[in-house]
């Protein structure tokens, strides 16, 4: 997989060697010569790039990646420009890092959908989540298992769970499924105040804001979300 990792303080840094040690390809962007010279052999390819011109962010394979982080911290106004930039350019997916919870509002209200903050959520945590699409949060186990919160793929959306055949079809177990809250536009945003239901109607139609709580060996995650 192809990812573009803009900041590389130290979380961005983390992430980006990271993803590169997983054997995925990675560019990596930042401002600061000094700190890509100390990053060069760590990470696929290093660029020196002001994000907040939107010519310089149109020279990107933009298109050709699986996922475009933007990990600027301090600099709260580049991290929102850069991203807002995105968002008009219709990236196909694209997460933001947020250092406050006022960031993290802000960059979902420009319609960024995906967002974190590292306080909460590692590194090494977050490249092992992106190794799988639409795949929003993943807890492993162990080298081979893991728990994980997945949207629904596009070919289920409206089927029902007993048609999909999880257990059967790809050794998942599932434990919930997250259900937005009526009439609660920011809620449904945030995916917070989600009703979490564990006796989930198997007959009952999926939507297409529900969340899959699934646990499994990764493998089978993986074959699922990308079915």
């Amino acid at each position: 997989m192809k990812y573009i990792v803009i900041g590389l303080g130290h979380f961005g840094a983390n992430l980006a060697s990271d993803l590169t040690n997983m054997g995925h390809e990675v560019i990596g962007i930042d401002n600061n010569t000094e700190r890509l010279e100390e990053l060069k052999d760590s990470i696929t390819t290093v660029m020196k790039m002001d994000t907040t011109n939107i010519k310089a962010i149109k020279s990107l394979p933009l298109y050709d990646v699986d996922a475009i982080i933007v990990a600027i911290g301090e600099d709260v106004g580049s991290s929102i420009l850069t991203l807002s930039i995105l968002k008009n350019l219709k990236v196909n997916r694209i997460i933001g890092r947020a250092i406050s919870q006022v960031h993290r509002n802000i960059l979902t209200q420009i319609g960024i959908e995906e967002v974190f903050l590292p306080l909460e959520e590692s590194a090494k945590h977050v490249s092992s989540m992106l190794q799988l699409k639409n795949t929003l949060r993943l807890t492993e186990i162990n080298d081979q298992y893991a728990v994980a919160e997945v949207l629904i793929p596009g070919k289920y959306k409206g089927h029902c769970l007993d048609a999909i055949n999880l257990k059967n079809r790809f050794d998942l177990l599932l434990i919930a499924v997250k259900i937005p809250p009526e009439g609660n536009l920011f809620s449904t945003i945030f995916r917070r105040n989600y009703i979490v239901n564990m006796q989930f109607d198997i007959n009952l139609p999926l939507q297409e804001k529900h969340i899959l709580v699934v646990a499994g060996k990764i493998n089978d995650i993986k074959k699922f979300v990308e079915s």
